[in-house]
């Protein structure tokens, strides 16, 4: 609940900063603000700079946002006049009169440093962003028509907001409404107080302003939809130009906008924020912890939660004990490193995680660890870069590490244990033969499921490399499956550990990672010669790209694919050969 809220008092409203709907009251005003005060009230969105309560008020549905920006700017801001309650109410009814539907605004108010903003709930309804992957998981020709029909409607809403002479500074999906009460969707706007108003927008304030909207959506809509938005906004917004000289201004607008945006949330990682927070142990132990995870990611209990800082030290006080004890599954127990599976106990929650060692194989890496973090704080950052660029990855819980000055002592990795087969175990499971004849899959299911699959697989690379990410052991069995009947399947990697951020990836570092999952791919019987094609053919397409002349690739990986077996039998029997030879 907002500390500022509770200094609200009725008896100090100025009539002349109040402004109150026809048929909402100024009693009805201070019971909404009072009403944010009770125990059971409860944000529904809360940041630095406003709070926002969902209340039932004389029967209806209202929400109040309550702006709190503390900072040097918003406090000069607000001494020179500047209101963003103000700002919200006058852009609603501009747009409402240009044909942009907005919320209807009940009332808003400015008092002293504080500001409040009363709007009617628009019900039923669902944010875009939420509806739209609803529509994708549910992967039906229903949903695919109602998609484009939300396309050509976003493409004709943001049309008229330009043409009126707005930009929205946060234009994504998260900030529109999807009405779902009628056979034809109807989006509304928010968010009203980032707008700004210019007589007429140039071509490139147009392109940076969509951009927004197309990094938000790029890696879930068809080039299809993309292009009916963009014709539907260009008759809206009566611009000129070819819907392919607009589409290639955007995407490029789209990649800067993109890396600002990446750079920003990467930098967040090891700050004190929302969703994480540095931790100080005992006995010299220091790290990072998730507090909340903005990704929502499928199958995962820990995305869903929200942990205490207090709760993390309490379930951390000693990780060495963590590995330790009756619970505890041994993963694996090496020369580089010591897993182990556990229930943890964080507060009242309780999730399971693999916990995960780093050991030194080399003596060498004593010099090297005292000028580089360590291996888990690595991974740590590594997974949570992967979930921001939306490649689903098990969540990094938390990152430990103990050093002596510079020497790094110990560390440990704590990641959310995904419950889904490997990659090659789901493929025998559904694509191979069913050891009792009783197949769960048609032959077309099977078909289906196989090109699904074996085409997100070289989706996945591919937005791996061209994120400049490297995984040194690309491999079938550290993917998973999440995949339930009628769903589209979503691929999770894991082994963060040997994942590495690079400058520039190579054409031959690329095909280092596609020639490790192919000689995976050869171990699984269920994947055919043409099954390996379409993992390929998945790395090489582009949306808006034509067919890609793929001959070249697949011999060379064809070629590198061979040797690399090559290799695995010659070391596989010195091992044995090794293991056969008595001692002295």
């Amino acid at each position: 609940m907002s500390r500022l809220a509770l200094r609200f008092d009725p008896a100090i409203l100025d009539p002349d900063k109040l402004y109150l709907a026809e048929g909402f009251s100024r009693e009805d005003f201070c019971r909404a603000l009072t009403g944010t005060t009770a125990a059971p009230a409860k944000p529904v969105k809360e940041n630095p700079s406003r709070v926002v309560w969902r209340l039932q008020l004389n029967g209806r549905t209202v929400y109040v946002k309550h702006y709190r920006d503390w900072s040097l700017a918003g406090r000069l801001a607000r001494a020179l006049g500047y209101s963003r309650a103000r700002r919200e109410w006058e852009f609603a009814g501009y747009l409402r009169s240009r044909g942009v539907p907005t919320p209807t605004v009940l009332a808003w108010c400015r008092q002293d440093a504080q500001e409040w903003l009363i709007t009617e709930a628009v019900e039923p309804a669902q944010a875009a962003d939420q509806w739209h992957l609803e529509q994708i998981w549910r992967d039906d020709p229903p949903a695919r028509r109602q998609v484009s029909r939300v396309a050509a409607a976003m493409g004709e809403l943001v049309g008229r907001m330009h043409a009126a002479g707005i930009l929205h500074g946060d234009l994504h999906c998260g900030n529109v409404l999807v009405r779902t009460d009628g056979p034809q969707p109807n989006l509304v706007l928010l968010d009203l107080h980032r707008m700004r108003r210019r007589g007429r927008l140039s071509r490139r304030q147009r392109t940076a302003n969509l951009a927004q909207l197309y990094y938000d959506r790029f890696n879930f809509t068809r080039v299809v939809d993309r292009v009916r938005f963009l014709k539907h906004y260009l008759r809206a917004s009566g611009a000129g130009g070819t819907t392919a000289g607009w589409a290639a201004m955007i995407e490029d607008f789209a990649r800067r906008h993109a890396r600002r945006q990446l750079a920003q949330r990467d930098r967040r990682i090891f700050s004190r924020n929302r969703y994480f927070t540095p931790l100080r142990l005992q006995h010299g132990w220091r790290g990072h912890v998730v507090l909340e995870s903005k990704r929502r990611l499928a199958g995962s209990t820990a995305a869903n939660l929200r942990f205490e800082p207090s709760d993390w030290a309490a379930a951390l006080a000693r990780p060495e004990e963590l590995l330790e004890g009756p619970n505890v599954e041994v993963i694996k127990d090496s020369r580089s490193s010591l897993v182990v599976r556990r229930h943890l106990k964080i507060g009242p929650h309780e999730v399971e995680v693999y916990i995960k060692r780093s050991r030194r194989k080399h003596a060498w890496k004593i010099l090297a660890d005292c000028l580089r973090p360590s291996r888990a704080r690595r991974a740590f950052e590594r997974g949570h870069v992967l979930l921001t660029r939306r490649i689903a990855a098990a969540l990094p819980l938390a990152a430990l590490e103990r050093r002596w000055g510079p020497l790094l002592r110990d560390n440990i990795l704590i990641t959310e244990a995904v419950h889904a087969p490997r990659l090659h175990r789901f493929l025998e499971a559904h694509l191979g033969p069913s050891p009792r004849g009783d197949a769960q899959l048609t032959a077309s299911q099977q078909h289906h499921l196989a090109q699904q699959v074996l085409g997100q697989l070289g989706q996945l690379v591919r937005r791996l490399h061209d994120n400049r990410v490297a995984h040194r052991d690309l491999k079938a069995g550290n993917l998973l499956v999440q995949w339930a009947p009628h769903r589209t399947p979503e691929l999770v990697l894991v082994d963060l550990d040997g994942l590495r951020r690079v400058v520039w990836l190579t054409n031959r570092r690329r095909l280092q990672g596609l020639m490790r999952l192919n000689v995976s791919l050869l171990e699984c019987p269920a994947v055919s010669h043409a099954g390996r094609l379409r993992m390929l053919l998945g790395y090489l397409r582009r949306p808006g790209v034509q067919q890609p002349n793929f001959k070249p690739y697949w011999r060379v990986l064809e070629a590198w694919s061979a040797r690399k077996l090559r290799q695995q039998i010659h070391s596989r029997r010195a091992r044995q050969r090794a293991a056969r030879r008595p001692g002295p």
